[in-house]
């Protein structure tokens, strides 16, 4: 038999090369829609349909400060990490006690808070066992923590209070101090990991590290950690080697397609496709703590600025999907103000904590022209909801 060697028609390739481009195209887009339907489905467990489209109107909009915020620590008391669940507020408490008999003081101890407004907080768990800082809820509806006491990220359980960790190390050495967290729709866990409050009984050779305030040597980073506690080192710190100095909060955006996150230099936010980040833009140039969330995508920052009554005012500022300012809201009489959250029954109550070292050297702290208040919790009401944590 005489096999003929066939010429390929052009046609025939170009129609080849064009349903093959047609099916990955398809599949590509099959495949973010499916990830946007997943996204959408997660902002529903917080966000009544439309709720999108809500502009937020700051008129007349001020926070109050909450009486009757009890404190664990002597001196120095922060609270932060808030997270609304069930009806109560959970938050981290963080300072520290008097030195014991040796003269040693164990620094940065924390203990978590249940309070049910309209009622006192109570202590839910004692510094011994939490030991955390950030605080939020995944799509199973489960406690999710960054711990500095043993440096890792971990489960707690609602009922028992059973610590479970997920991760506790990279490259063979534990975290700093895991601080503020995010997640998204699939659980993947996105964390700041500066190194200013890791407790004073841990070596810091078995640390990652990072230097003093004002440092941008490696060590301090922002870590990605999927649902089965698999850890990567985001290339945020890379990309923007100023986030290496003390990075801290943190957030993914209402469609999340970006990362935001702050530290001692600045707010940036980053583009993120599965995982990987890209594109760092600047945004603001103070010192950030704390990011919160709405459902119509609006960022708000906790942050300093300066005011008329004092240079370091402690003010959250509020940014657009744009990262446009449309607001800011005061907190005249506090140390430095630390994070955001949203609760309440109809989840449109911002919560907003805040943290006071009473003692500035030998003189009382001056906030404006009088003594900061004790470490609180300020909230307000708004026409928008937003998201617990």
């Amino acid at each position: 038999m005489i096999l003929k060697k066939i010429k390929p028609n052009k046609l025939n390739i170009v129609a080849v090369l064009c349903i093959g481009f047609c099916v990955a195209s398809c599949t590509s887009n099959t495949n973010n829609n499916e990830a946007l339907n997943k996204i959408d489905n997660a902002n529903s467990l917080y966000c009544l349909p439309g709720s999108e489209n809500v502009r937020l109107n700051l008129t007349n909009i001020e926070l109050t400060r909450e009486q009757d915020i009890p404190l664990m620590y002597q001196g120095f008391n922060n609270i932060e990490g808030p997270v609304w669940y069930d009806g109560a507020l959970y938050y981290s408490n963080m300072g520290s006690h008097q030195p014991d008999e040796n003269g040693f003081e164990l620094s940065n101890q924390s203990t978590i808070w249940r309070w049910v407004p309209g009622n006192k907080p109570q202590v839910w768990m004692k510094d011994t066992k939490a030991g955390t800082n950030g605080l939020a809820i995944d799509s199973k509806g489960k406690l999710i923590v960054t711990r500095q006491l043993d440096g890792s990220l971990s489960y707690i359980n609602w009922q028992t209070k059973q610590v479970t960790p997920i991760a506790s190390t990279f490259q063979s050495k534990r975290f700093n101090s895991p601080n503020d967290l995010t997640i998204g729709h699939d659980d993947t866990v996105y964390f700041t990991d500066p190194n200013w409050n890791t407790p004073s009984n841990i070596n810091l050779a078995d640390i990652q590290g990072g230097g003093k305030p004002g440092s941008i040597e490696p060590g301090q980073r922002i870590y990605r950690v999927t649902a089965n506690g698999a850890v990567t080192a985001t290339k945020v710190t890379e990309l923007v080697p100023a986030l290496r100095d003390k990075p801290n909060g943190i957030i993914l955006s209402l469609n999340q397609l970006q990362l935001i996150v702050g530290g001692l230099q600045g707010l940036w936010s980053f583009d993120l496709d599965s995982g990987k980040v890209s594109n760092p833009r600047k945004w603001l140039s103070t010192q950030i703590d704390g990011l919160g969330k709405d459902c119509s995508g609006n960022i708000y920052v906790t942050t300093t600025r300066e005011m008329p009554e004092r240079k370091d005012g402690q003010v959250v500022v509020i940014l657009d999907k744009q990262f446009r300012e449309i607001g800011v809201l005061n907190l005249p009489d506090i140390h430095n103000v630390t994070n955001i959250a949203f609760g309440g029954n109809d989840g449109k109550t911002l919560f907003v904590t805040g943290l006071t070292a009473p003692m500035d050297g030998n003189n009382l702290r001056q906030c404006g022209r009088a003594p900061c208040s004790k470490a609180s919790i300020y909230t307000t009401k708004l026409n928008v909801q937003g998201f617990p944590f």
